[in-house]
Parts: C-alpha cells; sequence; structure tokens
C-alpha cells in the first residue's frame, strides 16, 4: 500500500507533533477534545481512506513486542505507513507505567511511515485506556493505514481492544499451561486469530495443536498459527491471515473507534470522580451513613457520580 496521498497533508507533519497531540489527549481537557474534533473532520472527508487497527494481546511473556515489531518492519517494507500503540498496565497508586513496552520495540525517527508510542493505563484498572482510543483516532488522521494496539491480556483480563479493534490477535507462549489460562479468561473467545510464537521452541507444535483441538468446539473457531518473531518464520502469513481474516462484525471501523472513544472517555471521567470523592472523603462519609442505617442504599451510586 502506498505512502499517504496529498488529502492528508492536514494531518500532524511529523512524529513529535503526532506525540504532542497524543500526549494532550493523555492530559485531557477542552484541548484534547479539539484535537480528536479536528481528526474527526479529516477523517470525515470523502477520499479518507480509513485505517485498518489490529489489536494484539495475550499473557505477558508471550513475545507480543517483538511479534510486533516484526510484522510492523514487514508491513512498512510493503510500502504501509505503520503505527504501533503499546498499552502498558500502569499503577492505580502513581499511574507511572509498569512494562516499558517502548523500549522493546525499535524506533526509527528518521521514518514518517512507522510511529511507536506507549501510553499508560494511568490507573483505570483496564487494558485499554481513553487515550488508546483517543490516539488511535489521531493516528488514523495523520495518515497511518495500518494501526497495532498492543495490550496486556492475562487472568480474567479486560476485553477493552474488542471493542476497539477491527481485528484481534491473540499471541500465547508455548510453554503449559498458557493456552488452557486463555481458554478461562475469555481471550480465545474474542480473538480472530491466534498465534503460538516462539514457535523455535520445544513444544509449541503441541501448543498449536493443543489449541485447534480446544478451539474446534466452538461454533467459529479462529485460525491458530504457528510464529517465531524471532526467527522471522511464520510472520509474512501471519500478515496475509490479518489481511484476509474478515473485519469483526458491528460498526464499521471508524464508528467502532469513535463509539470505544466514547464509551474510554465516560469510564475515565467516572472513574476520576470516583478518585475525587474517596480522596476528600465523601465516599467514606456515605459508605458510613449507609452502614449504619442512616440513609437508604438506593441513589447513593448517583450522588457519587455527581462530581
Amino acid at each position: 500500500m502506498p505512502d499517504a496521498p496529498s488529502s492528508r497533508a492536514a494531518a500532524p507533519r511529523s512524529a513529535r507533533e503526532l506525540a504532542q497531540a497524543i500526549s494532550a489527549v493523555e492530559r485531557g481537557g477542552a484541548g484534547a477534545d479539539s484535537l480528536i474534533e479536528a481528526a474527526l473532520a479529516q477523517l470525515a472527508t470523502a477520499d479518507w481512506q480509513a485505517s485498518r487497527v489490529i489489536g494484539v494481546t495475550g499473557p505477558p511473556g508471550a513475545g507480543k513486542s517483538t511479534l510486533v515489531a516484526a510484522l510492523a518492519e514487514l508491513a512498512r517494507a510493503e510500502g504501509r505507513r505503520v503505527a504501533i500503540l503499546a498499552v502498558d498496565p500502569s499503577s492505580a497508586l502513581t499511574g507511572g507505567a509498569l512494562l516499558g513496552d517502548r523500549v522493546r520495540v525499535e524506533e526509527r525517527p528518521d521514518d514518517d511511515g512507522r510511529f511507536m508510542r506507549s501510553i499508560a493505563t494511568r490507573g483505570s484498572g483496564r487494558s485499554l485506556s481513553h487515550a488508546a482510543a483517543a490516539a488511535s483516532l489521531l493516528v488514523e488522521a495523520a495518515g497511518f493505514d495500518l494501526i497495532f494496539i498492543e495490550t496486556v491480556g492475562a487472568g480474567q483480563a479486560d476485553l477493552g481492544i474488542v471493542r476497539l479493534a477491527d481485528l484481534v490477535v491473540l499471541v500465547e507462549g508455548p510453554e503449559g499451561g498458557d493456552e488452557v489460562q486463555a481458554m478461562k479468561a475469555g481471550l480465545l473467545e474474542a480473538a480472530d486469530l491466534v498465534v503460538v510464537n516462539k514457535g523455535d521452541r520445544p513444544g509449541a507444535d503441541r501448543a498449536v495443536e493443543r489449541l485447534r483441538s480446544g478451539l474446534a468446539l466452538g461454533a467459529a473457531a479462529p485460525e491458530v498459527l504457528l510464529v517465531s518473531a524471532t526467527e522471522g518464520s511464520g510472520v509474512e502469513a501471519l500478515l496475509r491471515a490479518m489481511e484476509s481474516t474478515a473485519l469483526r462484525p458491528g460498526r464499521g471501523g471508524r464508528v467502532r473507534r469513535v463509539a470505544a472513544h466514547l464509551v474510554a472517555a465516560v469510564e475515565s471521567r467516572t472513574a476520576e470522580r470516583l478518585r475525587t470523592a474517596e480522596a476528600d472523603g465523601r465516599l467514606d462519609t456515605l459508605a458510613r451513613s449507609i452502614a449504619d442505617g442512616n440513609r437508604p442504599l438506593s441513589g447513593a451510586i448517583d450522588e457519587l457520580l455527581k462530581g
């Protein structure tokens, strides 16, 4: 796919400008809304080509960052403009990112067809942050036609990425037990493609067979592929599978992303109001009053969310 056409000239002209716009969205406020509205106005033009957003999730240690980097390298070599948004879990107390995915992906500041940004969840308790949903719109408006959003799914993982992505890829490791845990967590039910990474390690073939056997019981089993991101084997086949797999049903791509942004924005605002109520003592006062029988439970939640 060729580089962005001239109709995208109004978009941010450099990775630095795009990074600054995403930072403004992370900070929030009226300025953030203005940036998103400007991006949506540009995306609404009739000749704008929609991006394809690929959600990449899976347990820690599965090699997602390495795999995404390999896919991005191949797609870029084929002429596509590629962006990677790596959503890092963050501390609920400090807001600091815990994984730092960005350091595991090689950046190319001299290549304007490649963009990488790490986004923290800011203690939201969800694997998809408000900023990630908004950033996907900014990145699309900047002329990137293939957008990878990497997030962590482990245990009873949040499946917010399913709401945002056009296609969801679940990455598993070859070690025994990972694929069983994924089934329990429901990630496999949401995946459009399943990848066993680190295919050069012992047991990878058996992991693929176990996954295929387990998924065969479902009505619409996703394809299971074996890949070694470090060696490069299977990466091109995975990219081709991403191209040929039908997009998730429901809302169209851009409508899906706007809806995801709205949901994430509401969740973020609600979480902020709850944090404020806890910090200023209103939460404890209200809870004590209910516990002591001085007021009913009904209406308490609405009262907390009034801000």
